[in-house]
């Protein structure tokens, strides 16, 4: 998962290894909860979770609705959200969210969770500046 300030500059990256098989709007969610529990933690307020899965943020309008996993995932991003003031969450392009993705793609090579804070990991540097491109042309 990837964090930016509202200007679209770094904030933090983090990488999990989840171990399992999972389909992928749960594993969206579970990666959507990780950087809402991160945001909690460095007490980022007025969060927004952005996700490129359409059917998550369409779920996190409505999660009381959801009986499965990802109501469950909806519900706690939700409350983590809320609990740092005002939360939100949009659908976002893929092409604008091909950072998370390196990401979520990287994480496999730890066994735990590595975060970098203020200063993002130099594979991800260049995929960055192109999402920041990418986002104000959507």
């Amino acid at each position: 998962m990837v964090a930016r300030d509202s200007d679209g500059n770094f904030l933090l990256a983090a990488a999990k290894k989840i171990p399992g098989e999972w389909r992928p709007e749960t594993a969206e969610a579970m990666a959507a909860e990780f950087g809402a529990q991160l945001a909690a933690h460095f007490h980022y307020s007025d969060v927004v979770l952005e996700s490129d899965c359409l059917t998550l943020i369409q779920k996190m309008h409505h999660p009381e609705e959801q009986h499965d996993e990802v109501g469950v995932l909806c519900r706690s991003i939700r409350r983590l959200l809320f609990a740092s003031g005002q939360g939100g969450w949009k659908h976002i392009s893929r092409e604008a969210n091909e950072a998370a993705h390196l990401m979520a793609h990287t994480e496999t090579r730890w066994n735990e969770r590595v975060v970098w804070v203020d200063q993002p990991p130099v594979f991800l540097i260049d995929q960055l500046l192109q999402d920041n491109v990418t986002a104000s042309i959507d």
